[in-house]
């Protein structure tokens, strides 16, 4: 048994570190590989992980050249993959991966949430998909899933890791912060993705419009690559010195946590927002996927789709928040085992049972340890 976790983007560190310390727990064999994208390797770092970059991020704007970068990681991957010889490959959403394991026969699990991501090619070669319940089954035959690959999980994938989150008050000091006038975290949108709408940086420029007109808001935008640091730097970092603009690592959840209100051009860290309870808002102008629909319909994301309801903003301070999470631990324990049948299975160990979707709360087995 040796099972290969690849790591290409940054919330898939914090998805999968809890999933990892319990296969070390467990004793099972297993290698990380990384691509350098965004804050990924920090994280990877941060987070104790032991692993191995291979490939790195490139931003290509049309399909071929897509289509040629994740050929090219998907030979470097396979050219060391080989000698580790792994039973088999997990990851969220790796393309490289699942194209190299797909070329070496070995038996692939993906977990994507977004459904209009270009999925088909996962549903096609992937053996078995991990998605949350919340995505339609008729959205994801739509995309070529068939569905005795499908397997779901209760919940949100965020909630893997939010369930035992604990606040650090240190990353105030950390970022100079004043608790006393108001945060705002923003997340700028992934403009070179192939599902992105370029209304969400219309939506953006009239948003960081909006918060130079309030001379009390102190404003973190956590880029998503050094290349966009430099772009809203040359745009906008004349506007004020209360506006940071930083591509660095930090205790995202954390600053989340101490801020009044948190934006985002969609992904997983406006969905953390919502999850933890916070004033959390989208300018995600593409096609709203399950999960996000699930939060806005429990009230927990609102969406801006008009540059009028940003002017109409009211930012003002958050009361004191007590609860970090009111996650319970069924996400994270339905994943782990969807995960750990999987590896059994094409390992040739004895398959555990499924978890009771019908319990409303599992005993967490699961911890990120530092």
């Amino acid at each position: 048994m040796n099972v290969w976790i690849d790591l290409d983007n940054s919330p898939h560190v914090q998805f999968f570190a809890p999933i990892i310390r319990k296969l070390e727990r467990e004793g099972i064999p297993h290698f990380i590989t990384v691509r350098s994208f965004s804050q990924t390797e920090e994280l990877a770092r941060w987070y104790g992980l032991d692993f191995v970059t291979i490939g790195k991020h490139r931003t290509p704007r049309h399909f071929v050249t897509r289509v040629g970068a994740t050929a090219e990681r998907a030979g470097q991957l396979a050219r060391y993959v080989q000698k580790q010889k792994p039973t088999v490959a997990i990851s969220h959403g790796s393309r490289a991966m699942a194209l190299a394991a797909y070329l070496l026969r070995i038996p692939t699990m993906t977990l994507y949430d977004y459904e209009f991501v270009s999925c088909r090619f996962f549903n096609m070669v992937s053996t078995r998909v991990l998605v949350p319940q919340q995505i339609p089954v008729q959205r994801l035959q739509k995309q070529g899933l068939k569905l005795n690959k499908l397997v779901t999980y209760p919940g949100f994938k965020e909630e893997v890791y939010i369930y035992d989150f604990k606040p650090d008050p240190n990353i105030l000091t950390q970022l100079q912060l004043d608790p006393k006038r108001i945060i705002v975290t923003l997340r700028p949108p992934s403009t070179w993705a192939h599902y992105q709408d370029p209304k969400s940086e219309k939506l953006l420029h009239t948003l960081m419009q909006r918060l130079q007109q309030q001379n009390d808001i102190q404003v973190v935008t956590l880029t998503r690559t050094e290349e966009q640091a430099i772009a809203l730097r040359k745009q906008y970092g004349p506007l004020s010195d209360r506006f940071r603009i930083s591509s660095e690592a930090v205790d995202g959840l954390s600053l989340m946590w101490h801020s009044d209100a948190i934006f985002s051009g969609g992904g997983t860290m406006v969905r953390e927002a919502a999850l933890l309870g916070l004033n959390a808002y989208s300018i995600f102008a593409g096609k709203l996927g399950a999960a996000d629909e699930a939060l806005t319909r429990m009230g927990l994301l609102k969406m801006i789709h008009q540059q009028e309801e940003i002017e109409k903003l009211q930012f003002r301070k958050a009361p004191e928040r007590k609860t970090p999470s009111t996650a319970t631990s069924l996400t994270r324990e339905c994943v782990s085992l969807e995960i750990e049948r999987f590896i059994r299975e094409y390992s040739g160990l004895e398959i555990p049972a499924r978890v009771n979707l019908e319990q409303p709360t599992v005993s967490s087995t699961l911890s990120i340890e530092e």
